[in-house]
Formats: structure tokens, sequence, C-alpha cells
């Protein structure tokens, strides 16, 4: 029996979103959770005595270990591309939290740290490892229903003030507000399922919101594929509709609430980080324990109809509904890859000596599509994008 050498992973920064990681490292097979690094010593304290695990003041120090393979980078937004070159540069695979970075100059200089050293990049926390998401495109791509014509996504959630948020997630100059931090899921989901080679796009972006006036609470962007097929996403953080109205109470975990019962929390200003690291355990226990308690169906990231020109597709609460001449039919898609699925992708990818997908350069793609719908809404006019690059599958 051939036994397969172990992955051995460091996680950098222990903020809210790695909090949802920590947990599910060790659960995937041929995966170990070795170090972390963060400036804190406070958290670093809680995830010795928790994980067991080495822990270093810095990336720097963390990427010299011999006893790291790959680097999941889940610092600020403004340190992503530092932090996965200091990877690389080590010769560290490298996992890397949304958006790639906040500049397509940074964004460039990942990719050419991935191609000069050689490493594995996985572009993290993206909406392609969602299984329903990777079975429309399969529908899609097989032409079944004849070819792509339409892709429509919204969604509706309390995203700018329904949660306590950090100065820096609410400042668009630092990689904060709706766009930065959201705009990558449904742009993955819409250059996933379409093929990935979105031509140009005409977007309005809005801060309706007084008390974080540095940060998009919303955006509705027009965009138009290579092949002619066209597409719109809808997203409002301001947290009045919910839409998971529209999706049996199915939101993007995959727990089922009803909506009518979600209390509608209001914060009016940015938090210190205490306040965020307390209400992100708090909730990444409530959803552990809901997880445990309640049967987790599909993940649904709002709403996303698409349309071909021999029918349409949308999410079930198992799989997808495909609407065609015969009827509405449901089709059953296994729950292989629910949540987050980066480190099996990387895991398989040394494995069986392959590129990785999304990798670095499908990250810079979807930020160039970030970066347009900022730049269309300010100049009010259509933008023609020139970093695409094509869905493998």
């Amino acid at each position: 029996m051939v036994i397969e050498p172990v992955l051995k992973v460091g996680l950098a920064g222990v903020g809210s979103v790695s909090r949802t990681i920590l947990h599910n490292i060790q659960k995937i097979p041929g995966v170990k959770l070795t170090a972390v690094a963060d400036i804190r010593e406070e958290p670093l304290a809680q995830v010795r005595g928790e994980y067991g695990v080495e822990t270093f003041s810095s990336v720097e120090a963390m990427c010299e270990s011999p006893d790291v393979d790959a680097v999941w980078i889940c610092t600020p937004n403004l340190f992503h591309a530092e932090h996965t070159i200091i990877a690389a540069e080590a010769g560290k695979h490298v996992i890397c939290e949304k958006p790639m970075a906040v500049s397509l100059d940074e964004a460039q200089s990942m990719v050419d740290a991935v191609d000069r050293t050689g490493v594995r990049y996985v572009q993290g926390h993206s909406k392609i490892f969602d299984p329903p998401i990777r079975r429309m495109r399969e529908i899609v791509s097989s032409g079944e229903l004849g070819r792509l014509i339409q892709l429509n996504t919204w969604e509706f959630k309390p995203w700018i003030s329904g949660q306590p948020r950090l100065e820096t997630e609410v400042d668009s100059s630092k990689g904060g507000g709706v766009l930065y931090r959201q705009g990558p899921h449904q742009t993955d989901v819409v250059r996933g399922i379409g093929g990935g080679m979105v031509k140009s796009l005409r977007a309005i972006v809005g801060r309706w919101n007084s008390a974080f006036p540095l940060a998009e609470g919303d955006y509705t962007a027009f965009l138009e594929f290579e092949d002619g097929a066209a597409a719109t996403m809808v997203f409002n953080g301001y947290g009045y509709f919910d839409i998971t109205e529209l999706t049996w109470g199915i939101g993007e975990g995959g727990q089922q609430r009803d909506p009518a019962s979600v209390k509608r929390e209001r914060f009016a200003s940015a938090v210190e980080a205490d306040v965020k690291h307390e209400f992100a355990g708090a909730r990444a226990e409530r959803e552990r324990v809901e997880r445990e308690q309640r049967r987790t169906l599909q993940p649904f990231f709002g709403l996303t109809i698409v349309s071909c020109e021999r029918g349409d597709i949308r999410q079930s609460p198992e799989g997808l509904y495909v609407y065609d001449r015969d009827g509405r039919r449901e089709v059953e898609v296994a729950p292989e890859g629910h949540g987050r699925g980066e480190l099996t992708e990387l895991r398989n990818a040394l494995r069986e000596d392959r590129p990785t997908f999304p990798d670095a350069r499908w990250g810079m793609a979807t930020l160039e599509v970030i970066l347009a719908i900022l730049r269309s809404s300010r100049e009010r006019r259509e933008v023609t994008l020139s970093h695409q690059v094509p869905c493998p599958y």
C-alpha cells in the first residue's frame, strides 16, 4: 500500500476568516495544520492551547520553518501580495483568501512570483468549489441545452452593518466594502459558469450607508462574454431584504433558517479587533452546532439562474433544477467538496502533479472584474477587460 505524504499547512493570520478554517483543516485526509503566524500574542496562545501547533510572530518566520509545506494566507487584504511573495520565495505553496490583491500590479507580482518559484497557488474562498456551481458549468459546457445566452445572479444580505466590521473592512482604499469582500464570490460564480472570458462590463456602485461612507454597499453590473453571452450581477449588502426568502431559507453555508426570524442587528461604526473576533468566534461555534444538529443542504450564494438556448438552470435544495421542453427535472448534486475545498484541491494537484484551479491567473482575472466595476461606475462608461483566462473544464 502506498502511503501518501502529508501536506503540512501554516496559517497566516488568526482573524475571523481563519476561525472558519482552523477546525476544518484536520478533517481533510493527508493534510495537517502545523503552524500559525500572527503579530498578536493572545490569539497565538489560544491556537497553541487548542491545536498544539507551533506559532510564529511573523509570516516570514513561519515560512522559514521546514515543518510547513504550504501557507494559507488569511491576513488583511492589503498584505495578500506581500505575504504570497514571501511564501513563494521560501518555496511554500500558497492558498490566498479573496480578493487576491487590491490592485492589478500587486496581482501581477503574485503571478510572477508563483511562476518564478514553481510553487502551486490556489485562489481561496472561491464559490467555484461549491458543487452546484461546478455542476452548472458542466451542463453548460456539455452543450446539452445549447449555447449559453444569459447568466443572472443576485445576492441580498446584511453585510455592510449586520455584523461588526474592522476599519479595514469598511474602507475601499484598503480592500474593504462589498466589492472587494463579496464581489469575488459573485464574479467567480459568473465566470466559472460562463467559461471565464468576460469581454467588457458596465456597472454602478453605491455607498448608501452613511455610517460607512468609505465602503461600497451595493453594485449592479452588466457583463458581456467574448462569445456574446450576457450576465448581470446584483449585490445589496444593506440587510433589509434577505435573498434566502427566495432560496428556501438556505444560505451560503448550506444551513436552512426562517428568514423572517433572523434578527437584523445594526452596527453604526467600525469596531476593535477583539469585538470582531469575539463575534466571529461565537458565530463559528453557532454554525458548527447547527451543522451537527441540522441537515446541511447545498450552499447557496444568492439566487443564480442560467439560461441557454434550450433551457434554464437554477439551484434546488438538493442540487439543480433543469427546465427544458419536457418541463422541470431535478439533478441531484453530490455534497463532496461542501465547504472549503482549497486544501483538497492543493493536495490533489500535488499528488497528481497537475496545475491547480482556480490558480493565480484566475484570481487576477476575477480581480480585474472587481476593479473594472469600480472604474466603470466612476467614469460612467463601459470598460474592456484584458486579463481574462478561460475556465479549464
